[in-house]
């Protein structure tokens, strides 16, 4: 079956200090240094330093971020969902 995609997810970033990311569908965890985010194309974390949430808007989908980032990276979406053994064991 193949994946369906629920919404457009762009991720824009300016000088590695200001991020917008569309298509966003939760925030799943956030300190400082990350940002975990699942949006339709996967879980995707954001890492750096001194990251400040601002915006959220779950009727467009979008987040803003501020702060040093220094990288970004998905985790594609798995066909079936994680049993719990296996959320505990990350």
């Amino acid at each position: 079956m193949a994946d369906k995609i629920l919404s457009t997810h762009t991720v824009f970033m300016e000088n590695r200090k200001e991020l917008k990311i569309t298509g966003v569908l939760q925030v799943i965890a956030y300190d400082e240094y990350k940002v975990v985010l699942r949006t339709d194309f996967g879980k995707m974390t954001v890492s750096g330093k001194n990251i400040v949430a601002g915006q959220m808007s779950t009727d467009s989908k979008t987040m803003e971020l501020t702060g040093d980032i220094n990288y970004i990276q998905y985790q594609a979406n798995r066909g079936r969902s994680e049993s719990g053994i296996a959320k505990l064991l990350r």
